[in-house]
């Protein structure tokens, strides 16, 4: 059962749990020894062939991330919701066309 909708959903699951695990160790030591206890589960599920028991497996994944989750999840700073989201975003070509100067706070 290697199809193409199963390689996709099981790897969103595993870049899923490297979310979440970097929500959990923000150190970075931290983080690299979890996700290499992580991906050692991700290889130890691969010789699964019997569709029952890669359904039990994903399923028991999903509880496990469920299970969790971070309260307050880890976002990039330069992402969307960010502290640094769309900071000193440049001043639009149009409204610089109909001669509004930009203000500069620092002068």
């Amino acid at each position: 059962m290697s199809s193409a909708a199963h390689v996709k959903y099981v790897k969103s699951l595993y870049r899923r749990s490297l979310k979440l695990a970097e929500s959990w160790y923000w150190q970075r030591a931290e983080f690299r020894e979890m996700s290499v206890k992580i991906r050692a589960l991700f290889d130890a599920g691969r010789d699964i062939s019997n569709p029952h028991e890669i359904r039990a497996a994903l399923m028991n994944t999903e509880r496990i991330l469920a299970a969790n989750v971070h309260p307050t999840p880890f976002i990039q700073p330069t992402g969307y919701g960010g502290t640094k989201y769309e900071r000193n975003v440049p001043v639009p070509e149009e409204v610089l066309r109909r001669g509004v100067v930009p203000v500069d706070n620092y002068q």
